[in-house]
């Protein structure tokens, strides 16, 4: 199922992103405002509910072209699309100065799972 991106705004200072799976743009503006409604974690914003109205600035498909968010039962997933993910950071332990080396997560078109490797 398809993933839209909703961008809302509570007032012209606040800025609300969540993702949701949805089959149309309808589907996810409704899931959007039941999130709203119920208080749901789904939802990302650096500012408490202020009780202000709120207005979807856009609803846009992002299925394929979203940044990857790892899911936090499983890293190795994609939480939006179930898509497979990658750290390209080198962890503290494995650096060879001893510390972290940053990198962004990325989509994994190719895992070696889906060629067989090790199987």
């Amino acid at each position: 199922m398809p993933v839209f991106r909703v961008l809302a705004s509570r007032t012209e200072f606040y800025a609300i992103e969540a993702f949701f799976r949805a089959a149309n743009r309808e589907d996810a503006e409704s899931a959007f405002y039941a999130a709203l409604e119920a208080g749901a974690g789904a939802l990302d914003w650096n500012h408490d509910f202020d009780g202000s109205d709120t207005e979807i600035d856009s609803v846009e498909d992002v299925t394929r072209s979203h940044d990857p968010s790892p899911s936090r039962m499983d890293r190795r997933v994609c939480r939006l699309c179930g898509r497979p993910v990658m750290w390209t950071g080198v962890p503290a332990e494995a650096s060879p100065t001893g510390r972290l080396v940053p990198g962004p997560w990325l989509h994994v078109e190719n895992p070696p799972l889906d060629q067989g490797v090790g199987l």
